[in-house]
């Protein structure tokens, strides 16, 4: 028992069992290994492992959990199609390509923030901080998310525009703000012209 000396074929199986969700303990009583030996060939199966083979492997598995569960389906079996379309959904999700994040959202977030006149960067660091969390959590949920969770991370887009407006940053909002603004007193008739007469006099 105890066997140390690094073999592929062993690492190998010690993979697919951990995979399996056997425990250490229980592979290497299975394998004559130490836990500690069996938890080292695990890493190191790991390490060299392809990630498209991996990609591979875990849908041909699918693929043969499927055809066994397709004659059942196929009979009526109604536990037996939840199954083939929780697997179909499973595989559908393995061989998926990868959806980059292109950071749209907080990008032009940023863009706002950075041109906007009338921000005082340190006494609205929080109000700026919560449009960012927002726009990360929405350009996560959809460069990564499926339907639903797109759909939840979505729902944050008012209260972006909410922070937007507190911004000045929207058209509403600064066109409310201008509209507030004081008017400034007219500086015409008699008081003008005193005044002006007050500015030209010489002075000394």
């Amino acid at each position: 028992m105890g066997r140390t000396r690094y073999d592929p074929e062993l690492a190998k199986q010690v993979l697919q069992l951990r995979r399996a969700g056997v425990q250490f303990d229980q592979i290497a009583e299975q394998l004559d290994l130490t836990p500690t030996a069996a938890k080292g060939l695990f890493d190191k199966a790991l390490a060299a492992f392809d990630p498209a083979l991996n990609v591979a492997l875990e849908a041909d598995r699918l693929d043969r959990l499927h055809r066994g569960v397709w004659p059942a389906a196929v009979g009526g079996d109604l536990q037996a199609v939840d199954r083939i379309i929780r697997i179909s959904e499973r595989r559908e999700k393995v061989v998926a390509t990868p959806k980059v994040n292109d950071h749209a959202l907080r990008n032009a977030f940023d863009t706002s923030a950075v041109t906007s006149d009338d921000l005082d960067r340190d006494v609205d660091a929080a109000l700026m901080e919560a449009g960012r969390k927002i726009a990360d959590r929405v350009d996560e949920a959809v460069a990564t998310g499926e339907g639903q969770e797109v759909t939840k991370a979505l729902y944050l887009v008012p209260h972006m525009v909410n922070v937007l407006r507190e911004m000045l940053a929207t058209p509403a909002s600064r066109t409310a703000a201008k509209n507030a603004a004081p008017a400034q007193p007219r500086q015409d008739g008699k008081l003008a012209q005193l005044r002006a007469i007050q500015g030209n006099k010489p002075t000394g």
